[in-house]
């Protein structure tokens, strides 16, 4: 039976991204598994973007012969297992094929995705029942004796403009610009990582103003992770809201090394309505609301290192 130049499943796919974009605006970068399992609807029929158990997942009502998502698995209690992603800032993934068998009925399907380029969706575990989607990603190679695969990040919009097209090799894009993607979409998977175990610590509210909603709260690095010593560690990082985080990062607020916030004496200035002087200028002269475990508060050095930059821009 000769295979299909158009994958036909290509408007599921599109669907897919599509939900997977509306659910990343509306809950952050990391999507927990009880929003994953939600699963959208298609021309009348709900499609599951995954399920629990498998790490290769292709929904019955697809027609194609390939999947539309793989996924991590990291079990409770335990870190990443059976499939690992590679922790270097190159240009794929990792990703290990399902049992001792490269032939088996999951392998086939991985098989399947790269000899035709089809598009697929990556749950990348950060933790447990926690993923971060990586979309569209497609197979660069497989490697049966090592029983792993290769996977190169895309750009989401010329995905969709090329589904439903002949899948042929012009179709398959340039490999420099994956290679960048893919770099891109691992550095925002490693920031995913920082971003929950700081909200950890610091009780998931902003160490401002106690802000309690997640959606809107950054993990903010002390020292700019672009910088040698910016560590993605907790202790250089702070939960701030989008608008603390703001002003924080343009150097309007500063932090002294005992946790006292302090604000430029250009913004102390500044004469506005009701949400400059109650959301920011209120809290000029306070203290941050800091972890209860004390190796996850602010480290001095970071604080000292930021602060100097704050006094010195100010």
């Amino acid at each position: 039976m000769a295979l299909p130049t158009v994958d036909p499943d290509w408007e599921v796919r599109a669907a897919a991204f599509q939900m997977l974009e509306r659910l990343v605006a509306r809950y952050g970068p990391t999507l927990e598994w009880d929003i994953v399992q939600r699963g959208f609807d298609f021309k009348g029929q709900h499609f599951h973007f995954a399920t629990k158990a498998r790490g290769i997942f292709r929904p019955k009502e697809m027609r194609g012969g390939g999947p539309l998502s793989i996924k991590t698995i990291i079990p409770r209690g335990g870190r990443i297992a059976r499939y690992e992603d590679s922790q270097k800032d190159d240009g794929v993934f990792i990703y290990k094929l399902q049992g001792d068998d490269p032939d088996n009925r999951d392998n086939q399907l991985l098989e399947w995705a790269w000899k035709w380029s089809v598009p697929l969706i990556y749950f990348c575990a950060v933790e447990v029942g926690v993923y971060q989607p990586i979309w569209p990603i497609y197979i660069r190679g497989i490697d049966r004796e090592r029983m792993e695969c290769t996977l190169s990040a895309d750009d989401a919009v010329l995905a969709v403009r090329q589904l439903g097209v002949p899948m042929v090799a012009d179709a398959k894009g340039s490999d420099g610009r994956r290679e960048y993607v893919t770099v891109q979409a691992k550095r925002r998977l490693h920031q995913a990582r920082f971003r929950l175990e700081v909200l950890r610590a610091y009780e998931t509210r902003c160490a401002v103003c106690r802000l309690p909603r997640a959606e809107l709260l950054d993990a903010a690095h002390i020292v700019p992770d672009r910088e040698e010593k910016g560590e993605p560690v907790v202790p250089n990082g702070l939960a701030l809201c989008r608008l603390h985080h703001g002003v924080f990062d343009t150097d309007l607020m500063g932090i002294r090394p005992d946790g006292v916030i302090e604000l430029s004496k250009t913004l102390l200035e500044t004469r506005d309505g009701p949400t400059l002087e109650h959301a920011v200028k209120a809290f000029h002269g306070q203290s941050l609301h800091l972890p209860r475990n004390r190796e996850e508060q602010p480290g001095q050095r970071f604080l000292e290192e930021r602060y100097a930059r704050f006094r010195q821009v100010g």
